[in-house]
């Protein structure tokens, strides 16, 4: 409960909707909340009603308990006025806070949104280059290159650079892209499916979405769909083609029969397998950036069910497969950002619910945290510039494609708005997206401003009414989650016995409904379904499954199937191969075994060292029966997760008669990873690293595993250790 509600205790009537304005429409209505113009009923007792656009009062049957100030406007800031107060109100609260230099997960996307009003977003942003290149962030287990911080930089550089046109900047975000493309092409990007590989910092922060049988290695090769969409709209700015990019984002992690896009493909490279769940934040970024086509850009705001207050950020939810539930992303950057892609598509129905859940998210927040500033500091900024105006920045100039939805009705004046050089006050006047007149300085003119023009300006629009065209919202007043991964036990190499998984024991309190909680441990109608090299395969109903003798690499995985539509993550990955296909290699026979680094002289006998001077380079030959692709991967120890600080990971380049592979990425794991109670030390805790796809000739191959230094330096040197005593191939094709 808010904390303002907490004090109040149980006076409070349930509603206080007799206060509403007589003889006037709502905004929004709904079993949630109520709208008005000039407040907002959540339903629980207390009404927020602004008075004006710097004061808002917090009443209860009629009496002000509290009230909420806003201070005056900087001088330098774009102004607004409506014919809704709680609006006006909300934007100066907003506007008239000041803003922060912290880089922090919500800063790209609020540079994004909002490049024009953000201030000195270049010296935040340039905050985060050292020599040309972005500094990685990461959390207490995951870094580098798990946690991709090239994307979501490059979305917020390059959309600034394209409002801005600042020649300086302009050239600073193409050699940086240049060469953050560059690197993660080499080691971040899955050369089957040509998508690039790691998590955002949203979701390694919220790492307990993640099956436990995700290593560090597992969460690095993964394809996000937030990684990938910053990318192509990073690269869409630039004026680099996508068309390979976003195809390839629609032919593996597009979901017809949903209509939205997967958040992830996980698994095995070569026959990864999409997540039937989907992220909000970057669906709505790849509608309002256009690397969509129409038709699917319309089917995802039609189809992705919206909840009582808005989207969340995965459709549906994933329940938390750890004890961490934190989430970084606020409610307020998800509605924000979906409202503006509502209106980018002309769904008048979305659009409406959207302003609705916007402005109901914000009145929740103020209950519970009125004299904290929001997390997200673009929110009605960016609704009013991105949404309202619907500005579309270009290199000569900004389009305006306007859209008010028919419940804000009313005239509205945008004043003080700077564009480049220009100073822009501007006038709405009518609802709808269709313009019947659009002026500047008096003159009939194309819905476009140059951005050669300088000095102040005033633009009118007049909007031709209601849309045809109602659109459409899908509505979902209870979102259950997705099943939890089901664990396979192989007890022989082709049968398996099945079990349901289990919710961790170390989850906050009340960190899950008892619903919820009952339907995840419980069940309800499910089914389990199998994948074979990422396919499906079939349904079954019982707790055993015996794999068909295949000829060559079957790669299985299942997922629990709930309601007849509801499928999460899948149990890990078995990967099955006849009898003698698999080739491994010990590392005592590349090299001299022993390292200081574990104390057990009979396990470190197993295990090579290798690090800048020693075994830095690694020689063998492989013999293959045939011509064809092999997976390659190393098992590694822990080695130095703990000293290794933030730079918790170690490279090696791997090398095929000659020619480069691929980058073998080692992430350290930590004292945080050991889990199960475990019987071993961290140090001697043993993952697979990455798995590369390498082209091999009949006959005699010479591999080499090389020490590979990124430059700048992303891992220190001193830590660039690994201890391996395996080389595992298994053949593809």
């Amino acid at each position: 409960m808010p904390a303002l509600l907490t004090l109040l205790g149980v006076i409070l009537p349930t509603s206080c909707r007799k206060e509403a304005p007589r003889g006037v429409d709502p905004i929004a209505h709904n079993a949630a909340y109520d709208i008005w113009p000039d407040s907002i009923d959540l339903h629980d007792g207390v009404v927020l009603r602004a008075m004006s656009d710097s004061l808002m009062q917090v009443r209860v049957s009629g009496n002000v308990l509290d009230t909420i100030t806003a201070a005056p406007l900087p001088p330098d800031r774009m102004t607004f006025k409506s014919d809704a107060p709680l609006l006006d109100f909300l934007y100066r609260l907003e506007a008239s806070t000041p803003t922060s230099s912290r880089y922090s997960p919500l800063t790209p996307y609020e540079i994004y949104l909002n490049p024009l009003q953000a201030d000195s977003a270049m010296a935040i942003l340039e905050k985060r280059l050292k020599n040309g290149v972005v500094i990685p962030v990461g959390t207490r287990t995951l870094g580098w290159p798990a946690v991709n911080s090239n994307a979501e930089w490059l979305l917020a550089a390059t959309e600034l650079s394209v409002a801005t046109g600042d020649s300086r900047w302009e050239r600073t975000v193409r050699q940086v892209a240049k060469t953050a493309i560059a690197s993660d092409s080499r080691i971040s990007r899955n050369p089957a499916t040509g998508l690039f590989t790691g998590i955002p910092r949203y979701m390694a922060v919220g790492a307990g979405i993640f099956p436990e049988w995700m290593e560090p290695s597992d969460i690095f090769q993964q394809s996000t769909l937030a990684v990938n969409v910053a990318y192509a709209a990073s690269m869409s700015n630039l004026g680099m083609p996508t068309d390979s990019l976003t195809d390839a984002l629609k032919s593996l992690m597009w979901i017809p029969n949903m209509g939205y896009f997967s958040a992830t493909a996980y698994g095995v490279p070569t026959s990864q397998l999409p997540l039937q769940a989907t992220d909000n934040l970057p669906q709505a970024v790849a509608i309002i950036s256009g690397i969509l086509p129409d038709a699917m850009a319309d089917a995802i705001i039609r189809k992705t069910p919206t909840g009582p207050f808005g989207v969340s950020l995965y459709q549906p939810s994933l329940p938390p497969a750890s004890g961490v539930v934190k989430e970084e992303i606020p409610a307020t950057l998800l509605q924000t950002v979906w409202t503006v892609a509502a209106a980018r598509r002309g769904n008048e129905a979305a659009y409406a619910k959207g302003v609705g859940d916007l402005l109901a998210t914000e009145g929740k927040r103020l209950l519970g945290f009125r004299n904290q500033p929001p997390q997200f500091r673009s929110t009605f900024t960016a609704f009013i510039t991105r949404g309202l105006l619907g500005m579309k920045y270009a290199g000569d100039g900004v389009f305006f494609m306007p859209y008010v939805p028919e419940n804000l009705p009313g005239d509205k004046s945008i004043g003080n708005l700077r564009y480049r050089d220009a100073i822009l006050d501007i006038r709405i006047t009518g609802t709808g997206k269709v313009i019947s007149t659009f002026t500047i300085d008096g003159k009939q003119s194309e819905p476009f401003f140059p951005a050669s023009l300088e000095g102040r300006h005033q633009i009118s629009i007049t909007l031709a009414g209601a849309s045809a065209n109602p659109g459409f919202v899908t509505t979902r007043e209870e979102q259950m989650p997705t099943p939890l991964p089901p664990v396979a036990e192989w007890t022989s190499l082709r049968e398996a016995t099945l079990y349901r998984g289990e919710l961790p024991d170390n989850l906050p309190p009340r960190a899950l409904s008892d619903e919820v909680e009952d339907y995840l441990m419980n069940g309800s109608g499910e089914c389990r379904l199998v994948y074979i090299n990422g396919v499906l395969q079939e349904e079954i109903f019982r707790d055993s499954y015996r794999l068909y003798d295949a000829p060559g690499l079957a790669v299985v995985q299942f997922t629990t199937l709930a309601n007849s539509q509801l499928s999460g993550f899948s149990s890990e990955p078995y990967l099955y191969l006849p009898q003698q296909q698999r080739h491994t290699i010990y590392a005592s026979s590349l090299a001299k075994t022993g390292t200081k680094v574990l104390e057990d002289k009979t396990l470190s006998s197993k295990f090579v060292e290798s690090n800048r001077f020693k075994n830095r380079n690694i020689s063998f030959d492989f013999e293959s029966p045939k011509d064809g692709r092999y997976l390659v991967e190393v098992r590694y120890a822990n080695g130095l997760g703990l000293v290794n600080g933030q730079r918790k990971v170690a490279l090696r380049s791997f090398r095929a008669n000659g020619r480069e592979s691929g980058v073998l990425v080692f992430p350290q794991l930590s004292a945080a990873n050991a889990t199960k109670g475990e019987n071993i030390s961290w140090q001697e805790m043993t993952a697979w690293s990455n798995s590369l796809i390498v082209s091999l000739r009949k006959g005699t191959n010479k591999l080499e595993l090389r020490y590979y230094q990124p430059s700048p330096v992303y891992s220190d040197p001193n830590s660039n250790v690994v201890l391996f005593d395996l080389v595992r191939l298994t053949p593809v094709e």
